[in-house]
């Protein structure tokens, strides 16, 4: 089997307007979807492997607090309110009016998060035009490699459907025939199952 061609289309955790990556940018919402799919069935695999095509390659950031994505929502919903700038007119106009095209907000727990307008490229819906992320060097950010955490996800995954421990032999197996990605070394490989360890801790699934 070989990751399908096409990645599923990215869909935000929250409702329109605001557009929440979970899978990049909430890890309590990624948590949910690791103990979610390591409970599946080996054979819809490829699915979640074309899932993770929604990580990219680049460096991102994730929130790694205690606020569920509604939480979030709401206090930046709130803080929008008060500047008139909630509604997509105002909004649109509010962000245009940074020289940079974002702002950064700070909500209850004392994280910042980013606000841009939503690429429509991004999201099939149309009515998500807030698009939110956690600022680099907030309080309860971590800076995270695209391509280490979809390898270690992949791993972890396909692993537990197999009821094995993930190694090294299995890692280069879902990044050569899976995630389209070159085999590893020892090295490189030691770095990506830290992260591995850390999520299936996090998460609470075997590893």
């Amino acid at each position: 089997m070989a990751i399908t061609s096409q990645p599923i289309k990215c869909i935000s955790c929250l409702e329109p307007p605001i557009m929440l990556n979970g899978w990049k940018h909430h890890m309590g919402f990624l948590l949910n979807e690791i103990r979610k799919w390591s409970a599946k069935a080996e054979p819809i695999f490829p699915l979640f492997a074309a899932k993770l095509q929604v990580l990219g390659d680049s460096q991102f950031d994730m929130y790694t607090g205690s606020l569920q994505p509604e939480t979030i929502a709401n206090d930046l919903s709130e803080t929008l309110m008060g500047f008139r700038a909630f509604d997509k007119e105002g909004y649109i106009r509010w962000v245009e009016s940074s020289n940079h095209l974002f702002w950064q907000l700070e909500i209850s727990d004392g994280s910042e998060w980013t606000m841009r307008i939503n690429d429509p490229n991004e999201d099939a819906n149309e009515n998500y035009y807030i698009h939110i992320h956690p600022s680099r060097h907030s309080k309860y950010s971590r800076r995270i490699k695209g391509n280490h955490l979809r390898t270690a996800l992949a791993t972890l995954i396909l692993a537990n459907m197999r009821g094995e421990k993930p190694g090294l032999p299995l890692m280069n197996q879902v990044r050569k025939d899976f995630l389209g990605l070159s085999t590893i070394s020892k090295p490189l490989a030691k770095e990506i199952f830290t992260t591995l360890n850390y999520i299936a801790s996090e998460a609470g699934v075997d590893h």
